[in-house]
């Protein structure tokens, strides 16, 4: 599969699908046996008035809203994944989940990275996308699978928070990223904007559409909402020398509590 996505173009389809695989197969292990499902019923004869009726007296409290249209009820409600088990094969056939596959992969994920976080020989910036500030090994970039691919060389970056900044490389290319900004609304950043968000107190203020969808009733609302864009202080908390944005610390419980 990360063959797969090296074949490709990141504007390609499969190259979208191979990392969609690579990053969610591992949380199937450990999603939940409960799970909402969406059923059309058809009433306008009396088959589909007694499966509807039979649905209601087995499945009726785990209904959590519907809507009628014509002779037709759209339910929702809970379920629990289709389970069954098969004497002659002695196994189960349904939702493979095992939470200790998926807390292993997570873990190690969390121990491989923690190399780039406690090597003494370098600074690490950023750590969604690793941003330090000397070379790598040849044996850790590369491109087989756990193996990482230099996207940049940088002349300068400013982070402000997790998937939030802006960088120059040394070929004089800028790349922004702002998690919640439509494409149409980053295209008009540069980094001297996020630069100047450095100074505490400072904040940049957008009006972008958003599209709001209700299922069941079948409406798709498009408001304008404001976004404003500083320096995120929900996870660490942001240290300042002469107002100017340096570094963060973690947070104490005393402090998250307050």
């Amino acid at each position: 599969m990360y063959a797969l996505r090296l074949e490709y173009d990141k504007s390609h389809a499969m190259n979208l699908i191979a990392k969609l695989l690579l990053n969610s197969l591992y949380g199937k292990f450990g999603m939940r046996t409960e799970i909402t499902r969406v059923d059309i019923y058809d009433c306008s004869d009396e088959i589909g008035q007694t499966q509807f009726t039979k649905m209601l007296d087995a499945y009726g409290e785990s209904v959590h809203d519907y809507i009628k249209i014509d002779d037709n009820f759209i339910i929702v409600r809970d379920s629990l994944v289709n389970i069954k088990y098969n004497e002659d094969e002695d196994m189960y056939h349904g939702l493979d989940v095992n939470i200790a596959i998926a807390s292993a992969i997570t873990s190690a994920a969390r121990v491989y990275m923690s190399m780039f976080k406690n090597r003494p020989n370098f600074s690490l910036y950023y750590s969604d996308t690793v941003v330090i500030d000397a070379p790598l090994p040849d044996s850790i970039v590369g491109s087989k699978l756990g193996q990482l691919k230099l996207e940049h060389t940088i002349e300068k970056a400013v982070f402000l928070a997790p998937k939030v900044y802006a960088l120059i490389d040394v070929d004089g290319v800028e790349t922004i990223k702002v998690k919640g900004i439509s494409p149409e609304v980053v295209k008009e950043l540069h980094v001297s904007d996020l630069d100047h968000l450095l100074i505490k107190d400072s904040n940049r203020n957008f009006t972008q559409e958003k599209w709001y969808k209700k299922v069941i009733e079948g409406e798709i609302n498009i408001k304008d909402v404001a976004y404003s864009l500083s320096v995120t202080n929900n996870k660490r908390a942001p240290i300042y020398i002469n107002n100017i944005f340096e570094d963060t610390k973690p947070y104490n419980y005393d402090e998250i509590i307050n």
